[in-house]
């Protein structure tokens, strides 16, 4: 194996993206998924989370939720509601709640690929969320 480290740099004080190796780069979302072994997403610009039907991040179209802190998605709609499965936070972190308008909290998630609801989220029954960090 070669070493990649030829010109001495301190790996030790850089992020991959600033060290600037070219077998390294960042993976698209549909990338990163499919990798995981889900499916890829295909809606919407840099989604904060990404709902999905089925477990294993299947199911046909996602739904892509971008908010900032303090907001949320009050009815996930018809498409949705009651019908998440499996989830990938990108970034912040999240309530859950099985009923519209924020009712019945079910729990607290941060970034991470949920391939099935955790403990704490009944399958099937979310119908909002809401940023809160």
């Amino acid at each position: 194996m070669s070493n990649i480290n030829n010109h001495r740099v301190d790996m030790n004080t850089k992020t991959l993206a600033e060290l600037s190796f070219s077998a390294v780069k960042e993976l698209d979302d549909k990338v990163a998924a499919t990798c995981s072994g889900g499916e890829g997403y295909t809606g919407g610009n840099d989604p904060d989370v990404i709902l999905y039907r089925d477990g294993g991040f299947g199911g046909g179209n996602p739904l892509a939720v971008n908010a900032s802190i303090s907001d949320g998605v009050s009815n996930v709609g018809n498409d949705f509601n009651d019908q998440t499965s499996s989830i990938a936070i990108i970034r912040g972190t999240w309530n859950f709640y099985s009923d519209d308008q924020f009712g019945n909290y079910q729990t607290t998630l941060e970034p991470g690929l949920y391939s099935s609801l955790p403990g704490g989220i009944t399958n099937d029954s979310l119908s909002s969320l809401y940023r809160v960090g």
